[in-house]
C-alpha cells in the first residue's frame, strides 16, 4: 500500500493543468525531460559526456513568515464574511463549505513536493548519463550547498535520488518510499553567506547591497499593479468571490493557488487557482515578474556581472581533468544572475509595466527559476575536435547561448563572456563602490578600522621587540620564559576590513 501511495506522489498530475506563477510555480509545470534531449554531434559523430557541473535552484518550500501572515488574513477575513451572510457562497464555492483549512507553515523548509522534484531531477539525469554519476565516495563528487536548510534539504533529495540501494544505511520499515538495500549519506561543503563567493555573490558584494537592494526594484510592479489590466484582476475575484476584494485579497489568493499547486494530491486542480480565469493569472505573473526580473537579472549590470566567479569556477572545472560530478544547490538569486550573464532569456529591451508583448516575453521567470529550476554544464569530447564542447541544459531543455560560437560552448566561448559581458571578473571593480561615492558613516567607518589596524600592528611590534630584548636569544643560560611574563598591553580582537557587507544586511538576501 505504502508503494502505491508513493507511486501516486511520483506521479505529476498532467504538466498543461498547473498554473505559472513567477517564482512560486512547482518544477513539473515547466520542466523538460533529460531523456529526451540529444547529445552533442559534429560531422564525425556523436559527442560522449565525461563530467557535469549542475547547479540548482532549492525545490518547493513552505512561503515564510510575511506570505503565510497575508494568506492567514484573507482566510480569517474571509470566513468572517461568510459567517455573517456577507457573502454568499455560490455553486463554484460550495467546496469551500466542506474545507477544513490548510497547514502553513512560517519557515522555509522544503515541503514533500520539494523534495520529490529535486528526487525526480536526479534520478532522470542518472539514467540520461549513467557514467557521470559513479557510486558515492568523498573523491567522487564535488557537493556543496549554501547555509539554509532549504539548500541542504534540496541536495540530501537529489542525492537520495541518485544513491539509494548503494550505501550501508537500512531503510526503515515504516519509511514511506521505495525499498532500498541502503543508502550512502553524502558529504557536503557549506559556506558562510558573506564568504559564500560562488553561491552566495550577492551578499559579498557592497556595490550590489548599497546601490541594488535600496533601489525600489519593485517600482515596475507598483505601476504595472496600478494599470486598468491588473485591476480587472481585482473586479474578476470580487466577482467569483461575490464581494468587493482588494488587492492584497488578489494577491493571498494567488499565494493559495501556489500552496495548493505544490500539494501532490491537490497541483493541477487547486480549488484556489479555479477562483482566477486564465487572463487574470498572466497578469499576476507578469506583475511577479517584473519585481524578480528588476532584482536579479538585466536592468542593472551589476547583478549579472558579480556571477562572474560562479562562471569562472564553472570554467576551471570543465578545463580540468576530473570526471567529478560538481553539484551545487542554491537559490533563485544564484541561477538567474548567471543565466543573464550567459545572455540567455533576454527579450533585447528591458521588461517594463509598459511593455507591450509582455505575454511573449522571453524572460518567464516561472520557466527560467521555477522551484527546483537547473542549469546544467555537460562537457563533451567530440570526434575529431582538438577541445570539448560544453552543453547547456535549462531546467532539462537544450539552450543555445547566443554568445557562443556554436551549439555546444567552448571553454574559450565562456572566457570571452567574461571578459567582455563582466569586465574581466574584476571582482573589485564590479562590486566596490569608488572612494568619492562613500556616505560619510562608511568613510568615518574606514578611518577609525584603519587607525585601530594600525594601532594594533605598533603594539605587536612593541611586544616583539620588548621579549626579544629581555630573553635574548644568544644568552640561553639566562633566558627568561617570557611566557610566564604579563603582557604589557592586552591583545585586541580582530576588527575585520571596511569594505566587508554587515552580516545583519546580507543575511536578508533571500528569495521570496
Amino acid at each position: 500500500m505504502k508503494l502505491l501511495y508513493l507511486c501516486f506522489l511520483l506521479l505529476p498530475p498532467p504538466i498543461s493543468s498547473i498554473p505559472e506563477l513567477s517564482s512560486k510555480t512547482v518544477y513539473d509545470a515547466v520542466r523538460g525531460d533529460i531523456r529526451n534531449v540529444e547529445t552533442l554531434s559534429n560531422e564525425k559523430g556523436q559527442c560522449m559526456p565525461d563530467r557535469i557541473y549542475f547547479l540548482l535552484r532549492h525545490g518547493s518550500r513552505n512561503f515564510g513568515n510575511t506570505i503565510t501572515t497575508r494568506i492567514d488574513a484573507f482566510l480569517t477575513r474571509f470566513a468572517k464574511l461568510v459567517d455573517s451572510g456577507i457573502v454568499t457562497l455560490n455553486s463554484d464555492m460550495e467546496w469551500y463549505q466542506e474545507w477544513e483549512g490548510g497547514v502553513y507553515y512560517t519557515d522555509y523548509e522544503l515541503v514533500v513536493e520539494g523534495m520529490l522534484e529535486h528526487f525526480s531531477i536526479a534520478t532522470r539525469y542518472k539514467g540520461k548519463f549513467p557514467t557521470l554519476f559513479p557510486n558515492y565516495s568523498v573523491y567522487n563528487y564535488s557537493l556543496q550547498a549554501t547555509t539554509k536548510t532549504r539548500t541542504i534539504q534540496s541536495a540530501l533529495s537529489f542525492m537520495d535520488g541518485l544513491l539509494h540501494g548503494t550505501g550501508p544505511l537500512e531503510s526503515s520499515p515504516d519509511r514511506l518510499d521505495i525499498v532500498m538495500k541502503g543508502y550512502m549519506p553524502p558529504g557536503m561543503v557549506i559556506e558562510k553567506n558573506d564568504e559564500d563567493r560562488l553561491l552566495r555573490f550577492m551578499d559579498c558584494c557592497p556595490k550590489y547591497e548599497k546601490y541594488i537592494k535600496t533601489l525600489k526594484w519593485k517600482d515596475e510592479s507598483n505601476l504595472f499593479d496600478e494599470l486598468p489590466l491588473y485591476q480587472s484582476v481585482v473586479q474578476s475575484v470580487s466577482s467569483a468571490l461575490k464581494y468587493d476584494a482588494t488587492l492584497n485579497d488578489s494577491k493571498a489568493l494567488y499565494y493559495l493557488c501556489a500552496a495548493e499547486n505544490m500539494s501532490p494530491t491537490q497541483a493541477g486542480h487547486s480549488q484556489f487557482c479555479s477562483v482566477f480565469d486564465e487572463e487574470s493569472l498572466d497578469v499576476l505573473d507578469y506583475s511577479k515578474d517584473l519585481e524578480k526580473y528588476h532584482k536579479y537579472s538585466y536592468p542593472y549590470p551589476t547583478t549579472y556581472k558579480m556571477s562572474c566567479l560562479l562562471l569562472s569556477d564553472i570554467i576551471k572545472e570543465m578545463e580540468g581533468n576530473k570526471n567529478t560530478p560538481v553539484l551545487k544547490f542554491a537559490h533563485e538569486e544564484t541561477v538567474m544572475p548567471l543565466l543573464s550573464l550567459l545572455g540567455l532569456f533576454d527579450d533585447g529591451e528591458i521588461m517594463t509595466h509598459k511593455m507591450v508583448d509582455w505575454k511573449n516575453r522571453k524572460m518567464k521567470v516561472s520557466r527560467v527559476t521555477p522551484f527546483a529550476g537547473n542549469v546544467a554544464f555537460v562537457r563533451q569530447s567530440c570526434p575529431g575536435d582538438d577541445e570539448p564542447r560544453i552543453q547547456v541544459i535549462v531546467n532539462e531543455k537544450e539552450v543555445k547561448v547566443p554568445l557562443c560560437s556554436r551549439a555546444g560552448c567552448t571553454v574559450a566561448d565562456l572566457k570571452e563572456i567574461i571578459s567582455t559581458r563582466a569586465d574581466g571578473c574584476n571582482y573589485n571593480l564590479i562590486c566596490n563602490i569608488s572612494p568619492d561615492k562613500w556616505d560619510d558613516k562608511h568613510s568615518t567607518q574606514q578611518i577609525i578600522i584603519a587607525v585601530l589596524l594600525t594601532l594594533s600592528l605598533c603594539q605587536a611590534t612593541y611586544i616583539f621587540f620588548h621579549c626579544i630584548k629581555r630573553c635574548p636569544l644568544n644568552s640561553r643560560e639566562d633566558q627568561t620564559d617570557c611566557s610566564d611574563q604579563q603582557p604589557l598591553i592586552e591583545e585586541e580582537s580582530d576588527q575585520g576590513y571596511a569594505d566587508e557587507p554587515d552580516s545583519n544586511l546580507v543575511t536578508t538576501v533571500l528569495d521570496d
